[in-house]
């Protein structure tokens, strides 16, 4: 069998009897195969744990001791049970800082989230453009191999010079090297999508439909990075908290039993009030260190909005541009595709020539691949504009 036709047969093969893979096939399959989702996910799990410890009340203690003598010890630490009441907002701050570290988890969940769903949208659009431009590739070659036969045909007859039968046999044989050609880069194409989503390549088969919608007024409060500095200004915030309750009173309850020595057991209840006296200024400088990291994370996540609100602007002049050029190669491709069929059949009826054919197809061939180009262009420009805004596709959330 001809190479030629065992290209078109392959891509035939693959875009009927494979089933088909939808982009959000392809997203779910990444988020179900991707350890790294799964770590982040269990990172979450650990920030909300950690978050129940630190704003959980102080431990009841049980003390249980005895001395050789009844002169060594405290009489009444032989037997007691001591709980710590807090009334000066301890637990509090400890609940806010775990509140933070919650905030912070979530945003390295959406961090990586937002990450594969880039990953994998390039990788599809890569391997849909690929396709696309392996399907152009093949039906140049039946162009390409129409004009042959029928250029064949006619120098049998004697109609047409020898040199037009060399020239159209010299574009047939460019035109299965470069269906050759796009069919690997098809396959590689499909190979770095399939090890992205951890599935075999077998199965991948793109929908030619597919494609994404740009987002509108997305506001900037899912983003990621911005999350996390959100996250980072809180803690600190939290940190100022934790400064300023560290020199207040600490208050006990306490059940106590006489000394084991007393030949008569004595039960009583003690209320106990204690606080720092005096700690050579720490609790000062931690507050003062805590408030200059949540000034200086504030700084920083303005910065980091308005370079993205001006980086969201940009792309959506890049969109705009785009989807004008898609549009623009639409209409052009339908003008190439008559004047091929105009051109051959002019031929073919003795109306037309080689030349016109050859710069007709060559149009054709041009056109479809710029229009592939743009069309992935344009999927660029549509996934910068998520991962720029932090927007996530509903399969993805």
């Amino acid at each position: 069998m001809k190479p030629y036709i065992l290209i078109a047969l392959a891509l035939t093969h693959v875009t009927t009897q494979a089933q088909t893979l939808s982009l959000d096939d392809a997203l779910r399959a990444a988020i179900k195969n991707r350890p790294a989702i799964e770590s982040a996910r269990l990172n979450l799990e650990r920030a909300k744990l950690s978050a129940r410890a630190l704003g959980s009340p102080a431990p009841t203690t049980l003390g249980i001791g005895y001395s050789s003598r009844e002169e060594i010890g405290a009489t009444d630490d032989d037997l007691f049970l001591s709980q710590p009441i807090d009334l000066f907002g301890r637990t509090a701050a400890g609940r806010r800082v775990g509140q933070a570290e919650i905030k912070a988890a979530e945003a390295d969940y959406r961090t990586t989230l937002a990450q594969l769903q880039s990953e994998v949208l390039t990788a599809y659009f890569e391997a849909l453009s690929a396709q696309n431009h392996a399907e152009v590739a093949t039906e140049v070659l039946h162009i390409a191999e129409g004009l042959k036969s029928a250029t064949e045909r006619k120098f049998e007859e004697g109609k047409i010079p020898e040199v037009q039968r060399i020239r159209a046999t010299i574009e047939f044989d460019r035109a299965k090297q470069s269906a050759a050609l796009r069919q690997s880069q098809l396959s590689a194409a499909k190979k770095r999508l399939a090890g992205l989503l951890r599935i075999d390549e077998v199965q991948l088969a793109l929908d030619s439909k597919s494609d994404l919608a740009s987002v509108q007024n997305q506001p900037l409060d899912q983003r990621p990075d911005l999350l996390l500095l959100q996250a980072e200004k809180e803690a600190a915030q939290a940190e100022i908290g934790i400064a300023n309750v560290s020199t207040r009173p600490e208050l006990e309850l306490q059940a106590r039993r006489s000394s084991w020595h007393d030949s008569t057991a004595y039960y009583g209840a003690r209320i106990q009030l204690t606080w720092s006296f005096f700690d050579h200024g720490r609790a000062k400088f931690e507050r003062k260190a805590a408030e200059k990291k949540r000034d200086a994370t504030e700084a920083k996540y303005k910065d980091a909005r308005q370079l993205a609100e001006s980086e969201l602007k940009a792309i959506e002049s890049e969109i705009a541009a785009a989807q004008s050029r898609v549009e623009s190669y639409a209409e052009i491709l339908a003008a190439a595709r008559s004047l091929v069929a105009k051109s051959q059949r002019g031929y073919d009826e003795g109306v037309g020539t080689l030349i016109d054919v050859l710069e007709a197809t060559r149009a054709l061939r041009e056109t479809e691949q710029e229009l592939a180009e743009a069309k992935f262009d344009l999927a660029k420009a549509v996934i910068a504009q998520y991962q720029a805004s932090g927007y996530l596709l509903e399969v993805v959330r």
